[in-house]
């Protein structure tokens, strides 16, 4: 406990120290940091280093072609969709080349599940830097609060009431009355959030001379956080099992050994990277109904 706890403390310092610095840190952070989460989910599944290769290029080209999306550079914006079809043919071509040369060595289904997770990783996380690149860094935290308060809520609720197994076969410890709280949590933080959020946000509403009802506001963003909440407390258990199933079926405890008492990245932004598209799609729908008021 006071292990998981230690590190807990020390990442979080470190997450706020990256976020105070320049931009670009928090994008080589986060592009560092795919890396290594599909490294460890490479070396959890015995993908060799053909298959390890063509993974990390085809991260490399996901995350090229949405960081290209938001590229203010006008030859871009003109070719961005040729520019899709391109990336996504070498990508195909380079995974259909393997299943080729692969033959005898690995089964076509190792190999397209391997593409397959290369690019939900790589693009599940870069909704990361979307949702802070298009909003800002104060609504792109929610993602990591709504992930990592349902996990919070749901290790402590499970320790003081958990009683009914939830997938023993997925996950031996984890509990119904565990799940509920994490939801509870998520709920209750993210409504919270967002409402204090909504707060900050009258100033600048008031420096700017807009004529609002700032109550209508508050109601939105603290049920629409609450819906955040509700969504982020399903989808970061989702996401955590997931990951669970993985790790049984590849007979190991944790993808990595980098946080003490935690594992690797992969166990501890497993549930990020569920939640990070669900509060993306989440935040352009409650700007526009904000925006409406």
């Amino acid at each position: 406990m006071k292990t998981r706890i230690l590190t807990a403390v020390i990442a979080l310092a470190v997450f706020v120290g990256i976020l105070m610095l320049p931009p670009i840190v928090f994008t080589i952070a986060l592009g560092a940091v795919i890396l290594v989460m599909l490294y460890e989910c490479y070396t959890a599944t015995k993908a060799d280093i053909a298959m390890k290769i063509v993974g990390f290029v085809s991260a490399v080209l996901v995350m090229f072609i949405l960081w290209v999306r938001t590229s203010s550079y006008p030859y871009f914006a003109l070719f961005y969709m040729p520019i899709i079809y391109c990336v996504f043919g070498i990508i195909l071509l380079l995974n259909m080349a393997l299943v080729i040369f692969e033959h005898k060595k690995h089964s076509y289904k190792d190999i397209l599940s391997n593409a397959f997770i290369t690019i939900y990783i790589s693009f599940s996380m870069m909704c990361i830097w979307l949702t802070r690149h298009y909003f800002d860094t104060n609504k792109m935290i929610i993602i990591f609060m709504g992930a990592w308060m349902t996990d919070t809520c749901a290790y402590f609720f499970g320790r003081l009431f958990g009683n009914h197994k939830l997938i023993s076969n997925v996950s031996p410890n984890k509990t119904v009355e565990g799940s509920i709280g994490g939801v509870i949590g998520a709920i209750v933080f993210c409504a919270l959030y967002l409402f204090i959020y909504s707060q900050f946000t009258h100033k600048d509403l008031l420096m700017s001379g807009v004529n609002v009802n700032y109550r209508v506001i508050d109601i939105t963003w603290l049920i629409g956080g609450a819906g955040i909440g509700l969504l982020c407390g399903v989808f970061s258990q989702l996401g955590d099992l997931t990951a669970s199933a993985i790790k049984r079926d590849a007979g190991i405890k944790d993808f990595g050994w980098i946080f003490p008492g935690h594992g690797g990245f992969m166990d501890r932004f497993d549930s990020v990277m569920f939640v990070s598209p669900i509060v993306l799609v989440m935040m352009i729908i409650m700007s526009g109904l904000v925006s409406l008021v």
